[in-house]
């Protein structure tokens, strides 16, 4: 069963999607898996798949557009990471307004960008019980830094520099392809290809977001996370944000910890090929720490 709500954050109404288990009982609350998307994509995208995995083991699901994405407010596709931070904890105070959902028991679970955002949520709202972050990073810069060559890291910090210029003397930022801020790897072009939602996705950020990336360091924050569990999934062929960087985001965290880096798959390939491992251990956590669902 699927529900559309809307929600504020900031001003800002913003559209989601509850996932309710066929095996849901009148007046029952069940424990909760917030899903939160990665950098262009939507509520109706790629998590759906996971939502409904979780809601066949007893659990509801809620997937919801960021401001700026999807059908929520806000200026198009500007991504701010603090901002989105800031939807997600708004979100989880929605969560736990619903009658049906049980506000003690809330869990997130992000993938690619998404999986940045949880490790910084988790860290600055207990209310979460437990966090999975599947081929997200650690810090913003490395990230940027590790994905060109070292020329044109810096040719990226000079447009950034310029762009900061233009946005104090006009209040606007420059528009570019992804492509200019996120190197494109073999199998991002490929996953990308065709046509459909997933195609759809393909198009223009802000180098106020490049500017915002540099700054965001999820694993600054990591170790704030314990005693509460982390899990922390990574994909070996991940080229997009590179293992390396979850095995940061792991080390910087503290106990109770685990750490799963899915062989021979790239980033994108997590979502398919690794979909039954990822949903495997993550249904282990969260029933450890949340109980079992419905």
């Amino acid at each position: 069963m699927e529900k559309e709500v809307t929600f504020y954050s900031a001003g800002f109404k913003l559209f989601g999607t509850l996932y309710f288990p066929d095996t849901m009982r009148p007046g029952e609350k069940l424990p909760t898996v917030l899903c939160c998307h990665g950098l262009r994509a939507n509520r109706k995208v790629i998590l759906p798949d996971f939502a409904r995995a979780f809601n066949k083991q007893g659990y509801a699901a809620f997937i919801f557009d960021y401001r700026s994405f999807g059908e929520s407010e806000g200026q198009k596709n500007r991504l701010i990471s603090h901002e989105r931070d800031e939807d997600i904890i708004n979100a989880t105070t929605f969560l736990g307004l619903q009658p049906e959902i049980d506000a003690t028991r809330i869990a997130l679970f992000g993938i690619s960008y998404g999986g940045a955002n949880v490790i910084s949520v988790g860290a600055a709202d207990a209310r979460t019980k437990a966090i999975v972050s599947v081929v997200g990073f650690g810090d913003g810069d490395r990230w940027l830094r590790n994905s060109r060559r070292l020329w044109e890291y810096w040719a990226l910090r000079k447009r950034i520099d310029k762009d900061r210029e233009r946005r104090v003397l006009t209040g606007k930022s420059e528009y570019v392809d992804t492509y200019e801020i996120l190197v494109p790897t073999p199998a991002e072009e490929k996953f990308y290809s065709g046509s459909g939602q997933i195609a759809a996705l393909k198009t223009e950020l802000p180098l106020e977001t490049a500017d915002d990336i540099l700054s965001y360091k999820p694993e600054a924050v990591a170790h704030l996370i314990s005693p509460r569990p982390v899990l922390i999934i990574g994909a070996e062929l991940d080229y997009l944000t590179g293992f390396e960087e979850c095995v940061s985001l792991y080390e910087k965290a503290r106990e109770p910890k685990q750490l799963h880096i899915l062989p021979g798959i790239s980033h994108y390939e997590t979502y398919s090929q690794g979909f039954d491992t990822v949903m495997r251990l993550s249904l282990d956590l969260f029933g450890k720490a949340l109980g079992k669902g419905a």
